[in-house]
């Protein structure tokens, strides 16, 4: 009797167990490779490679009395306050519900604008500009092509500087365009082990350049993706839509999607002349791009895509951009700038994703160290609603940099990057100019 209850008690035993596995077995879906992608980007946070370097604020630091621009509402909130406390936003709401805490320091914000800290998305560095730029209200750069080195004098000058978004150098083949910033690849294994070499150094995103072709821009996007790394392109003679399928994010430059809105024969001899001589596509990208149907069905086509694969564009217009003068008489690179702006027109109404870049200091048309706003100011002139240019600028360039969780808009429980601009930039984006105070990181900067 009692052998047949302990074999009774064993099979009992053995069907709880083989129950347990076989609902496991129903329960569990394998793990494929987009799930694995997904979990890796969401376990990989993104950090500037300064962090360490930006000291947090440890005040609390009430600003009443302003109109408030959050980056994300579609109007401003006005008479607002914000309590900032050791760097982080701790309250929002009207002025006439605040009560002020008992150790604040107190800004008053009549006459003001409160915003979030500008996002530079394609920013090409000269000695002591991120300082520069930093009391101009841009608060987070990426700097799209460069040794994460070459900012070493700028990290060590004591100065305060943006938060830095570095790619390093940009992923080419011979003969690269510009050496200084290159890093060759000409195989998938030299790919892997640029790869491994820039997301080592702590690179924040991979920007890819236009000889490199598309299967090792696969590549590059698969390891970037693993690591939970956006990934962006100069392409100019790579098909815009081809080099987005292959696993892009973003794109640099308008110029980059000219091959991708003419007839495939113009597009190949384009690409030839390019590859023969970089130089070409500076004199080459007008002359396409004067002839571009900007209203056609070609351009209805890759804005459905853009928007369909939630791409982001960085127009870089001021890098681009070409006035009839006395002296400049070019009405081919006039033309084709025009409709390098009704095209990014077009854009915002088809609502692609925009964000603005400087693309540097520097921009015949305006003094030195103003292109951030100036390229603001362009946006505007493509037929951009102001509040909508705020957004490019800030929440929008977040997403790109994919750290819209701690920045890029003003909200409870964000980091403190935030700048109080005299005047009302909804009305006029040239009040953009008038920045009185900047904060990083819960700090207002001297």
């Amino acid at each position: 009797m009692k052998n047949e209850q302990k074999i009774l008690k064993a099979t009992e035993t053995l069907k709880s167990i083989l129950f347990v596995i076989l609902l496991t077995s129903f329960s569990c879906k394998p793990i494929n490779s987009s799930d694995t992608t997904e979990n890796k980007r969401a376990t990989n946070l993104i950090t500037e490679l300064n962090s360490k370097e930006i000291p947090i604020g440890d005040k609390t630091i009430t600003i009443v009395g302003v109109s408030l621009v959050d980056g994300i509402s579609d109007s401003p909130m006005e008479n607002a306050y914000v309590i900032v406390r050791n760097g982080i936003i701790s309250e929002i709401g009207k002025t006439g519900s605040l009560q002020i805490p008992e150790d604040a320091e107190v800004v008053k914000g009549e006459g003001l604008t409160l915003m979030p800290g500008l996002i530079d998305a394609h920013y090409h560095n000269s000695k002591d500009y991120p300082a520069i730029f930093l009391k101009r209200g841009v608060t987070s750069l990426r700097d799209p092509g460069i040794w994460i080195e070459d900012y070493d004098l700028d990290r060590q000058s004591g100065k305060p500087i943006p938060r830095l978004f570095l790619t390093g150098p940009h992923l080419d083949m011979h003969p690269p365009a510009y050496p200084n910033d290159s890093y060759l690849v000409r195989d998938k294994a030299e790919v892997r082990e640029a790869m491994d070499f820039l997301i080592n150094e702590g690179s924040t995103a991979i920007k890819v350049y236009f000889r490199l072709s598309l299967e090792l821009i696969k590549e590059a996007c698969d390891i970037a993706h693993e690591q939970g790394l956006p990934v962006t392109g100069h392409l100019e003679i790579t098909d815009a839509r081809q080099a987005i399928l292959a696993g892009l994010d973003g794109i640099e430059h308008v110029t980059s999607l000219g091959t991708a809105l003419i007839p495939r024969k113009k597009a190949e001899k384009y690409r030839q002349r390019i590859l023969a001589d970089n130089n070409e596509r500076k004199r080459g990208r007008y002359e396409m791009w004067k002839d571009i149907d900007v209203y056609g069905k070609a351009v209805d086509s890759l804005l459905n895509f853009l928007v369909a694969h939630q791409t982001f564009i960085t127009p870089t217009l001021g890098a681009f951009e070409y006035r009839l003068d006395e002296t400049e008489k070019d009405s081919v690179a006039f033309l084709g700038f025009q409709n390098m702006m009704k095209f990014v027109g077009r854009c915002q109404e088809a609502n692609v994703r925009i964000v603005v870049g400087s693309h540097g200091p520097w921009n015949k048309y305006v003094e030195t160290g103003w292109t951030y706003q100036h390229e603001m100011w362009l946006f505007s002139q493509t037929g951009m609603k102001n509040m909508d240019v705020i957004k490019a600028a800030t929440i929008e360039n977040a997403r790109f940099f994919k750290i819209d969780h701690r920045l890029g808009s003003i909200e409870k429980g964000k980091q403190a990057d935030l700048i109080l601009i005299e005047g009302n930039p909804i009305a006029d984006i040239n009040d953009m100019r008038n920045i009185k105070k900047i904060m990083l990181n819960g700090r207002w900067v001297e």
